[in-house]
């Protein structure tokens, strides 16, 4: 399909066409003065085409200027200015209604022109992982991004780096969704924070588009949630991706299976952090590096909640030991406690700073590289950060940053 930019031929059509009506008012106007039609509360004996000129601008005003109504002069003059009289304010009003309409709806007025388009619910950070590479490949389709917080802070650069059109309101509301004209949609990619909404609305968007049927992904970080909803049309029909998965998949494969094969015997591994990233990298590691690890420390604010979710899916294996603590990243007493673990181990840790906070894992990276200056620690942060990345590679830690590797597992069919 054809790469279109619909919103601003829609924009440059209706400044077209409204121009020509301006200048055909306008010129039926001076026209009837010119021909010698006066008007009945001003005299224009004598007045210039200047005068005359502003006169007839004073009709698009709203409310006019105090000249009366058209009087003497020919048939035809008269005729002319009367339609003057009654058309120039109508243009006026139109442009006001339009631009009110826009402001309550952006799409209200171009929702019959969108085709080939990409429609995204939610402004987060997969997001702008999203639309920029979409635009880093040339594409200029029109990109409409669902927005239900008015205020997102990424809101003003959606709009201005990457000219999107900004819809505000609730992706899985059936007014909104039917004011995007799925049905001439290019892609469909639900990426908000919460994996209900953006199964839910998948759901509805079928229903309004069945032929979007394999052309909509669907983000899910939890897979245990997925799991049981497995069989439903929105498993079948949707493209499912969970971007920690993305993430923990390279993580993975490009620093811990080379460090577990350069050192002798098996490691201990630290994950500070165990959300749903921590948690996707440990299932990565049981599935593709269980030999490993011998001893796995958890550590979380939440790490005994965490680790009974995993627990119940997709579960702990056997062939290792695990030690769980509740507690900050920034905690030195937390800090103590894992050394102790460690010491007893008698090997240098692997150690996986990954919490939701970038500031909070690349301060945790300072800290643990000046007690075990020999562990390989691994910073995690969601953006690129030169200042990371310096920081990390003087300190001796590796800093990788999960935008990246999200935007490298994205198919080249999403674009």
């Amino acid at each position: 399909m054809a790469r279109v930019s619909p919103a601003p031929r829609l924009s440059w059509r209706a400044f077209l066409w409204r121009g020509i009506a301006f200048c055909v008012v306008f010129l039926a106007g001076l026209t009837g003065l010119l021909l010698g039609v006066g008007v009945s509360e001003r005299p224009l004996d004598g007045a210039g085409l200047g005068a005359q000129a502003y006169y007839v601008l004073g009709l698009f005003v709203l409310g006019g200027l105090d000249i009366g109504t058209p009087v003497g002069g020919p048939a035809l003059g008269r005729f002319a200015l009367w339609f003057a009289y009654f058309a120039a304010p109508v243009i006026t009003a139109s442009a006001l209604i339009e631009a009110a309409i826009r402001l309550v709806h952006p799409l209200a007025l171009r929702a019959r022109t969108l085709k080939g388009h990409v429609v995204l619910g939610g402004a987060g950070r997969l997001t702008m992982v999203y639309v920029k590479k979409l635009r880093e490949q040339g594409s200029n389709r029109t990109i409409v991004v669902v927005e239900q917080n008015a205020r997102h802070p990424n809101l003003s650069e959606l709009r201005d780096a990457y000219r999107a059109v900004v819809v505000p309101g609730d992706i899985t509301h059936d007014a909104v969704l039917a004011g995007l004209a799925l049905e001439r949609a290019h892609r469909v990619l639900l990426l908000t924070s919460d994996d209900f909404s953006n199964l839910d609305a998948a759901s509805k968007a079928l229903r309004f588009a069945p032929n979007l049927e394999g052309r909509m992904v669907v983000h899910v970080s939890d897979l245990g949630f997925l799991r049981e909803t497995k069989g439903s049309r929105v498993s079948r029909d949707c493209e499912i991706f969970n971007g920690h998965e993305f993430a923990a998949m390279r993580l993975v494969e490009d620093h811990l299976l080379g460090r577990f094969r350069d050192t002798p015997g098996q490691d201990i591994v630290v994950l500070a952090g165990f959300g749903r990233f921590g948690q996707t990298v440990l299932r990565q590691l049981q599935e593709h590096a269980s030999s490993g690890f011998s001893h796995v420390v958890i550590l979380d604010e939440r790490a005994t909640e965490n680790v009974r979710a995993f627990e119940e899916h997709p579960g702990f294996l056997n062939d290792y030991r695990r030690s769980v603590l509740d507690g900050d990243l920034l905690d030195p007493d937390v800090w103590a406690r894992i050394g102790g673990v460690i010491d007893a181990e008698g090997t240098e840790p692997v150690i996986v700073l990954g919490c939701g906070d970038d500031g909070t894992n690349l301060q945790a990276a300072l800290m643990v590289r000046k007690r075990y200056p020999d562990a390989y620690a691994i910073v995690r942060s969601f953006r690129q950060s030169p200042f990371t990345e310096e920081v990390a590679r003087e300190a001796g830690a590796h800093a990788f940053h999960l935008g990246g590797l999200i935007e490298r597992g994205m198919p080249e069919s999403w674009l």
